[in-house]
């Protein structure tokens, strides 16, 4: 059965798409039920709406109940027209590639886990400025909290693109295949062109 859903309700899924957020994924939830038509037609769609935003409830009072405890968070505000994560795994040169592209002096040094919380640094391009955000190395597990990787993969979550950086001296493909592994395990979405 047709749904004929209001142009209202479409802004509100698209809203919904782009959230990147918990909070802003129950906001785009409620927009979507509160204007999605009430008919036979559209019963099953409002009933999924309904188990999405319970879901993302429970998730939210979790996450909040998790913070309650004191635990370290990282949190990066977002500057310029766009912020880029740069990720990868401990030692591979995201710090020097942060010193070039943002003219900045960040330490650079021989061993993994120099950098120990993200690093911001503004890099300009045609007359824009993008910030670049450089987080401490990921490791295997990083998804289930090993290494600080929850809170290192929520500054990756939160940002606008991700640029993954790896080590050609060692194996690259293995590199990317524990990092896509981690951001998989945090629900982290990779665009491939």
């Amino acid at each position: 059965m047709p749904t004929n859903v209001t142009a209202e309700y479409l802004a509100a899924e698209e809203e919904y798409r782009q959230a990147k957020t918990i909070p802003e994924k129950i906001r785009a939830l409620e927009k979507m039920y509160a204007t999605v038509p009430k008919h036979k037609g559209t019963e099953k769609l409002r009933l999924q709406i309904k188990r999405k935003l319970a879901e993302l409830r429970k998730e939210l009072e979790k996450q909040q109940s998790q913070r309650k405890g004191g635990g370290y968070s990282f949190s990066v505000k977002k500057e310029g027209a766009a912020q880029i994560v740069l990720a990868g795994l401990p030692n591979v040169g995201k710090s020097s590639l942060l010193n070039v592209l943002a003219d900045i002096d960040v330490d650079v040094a021989d061993y993994p886990f120099t950098t120990v919380e993200p690093i911001p640094g503004m890099m300009k391009h045609k007359d824009v400025q993008i910030q670049l955000v450089e987080v401490p190395g990921l490791i295997e597990g990083a998804a289930l909290g090993k290494g600080m990787g929850t809170q290192l993969l929520s500054v990756i979550r939160n940002a606008d693109a991700i640029a993954i950086v790896v080590d050609l001296s060692q194996d690259p493909v293995k590199q990317m295949e524990i990092i896509l592994k981690e951001f998989e395990r945090a629900g982290i979405k990779i665009n491939k062109r």
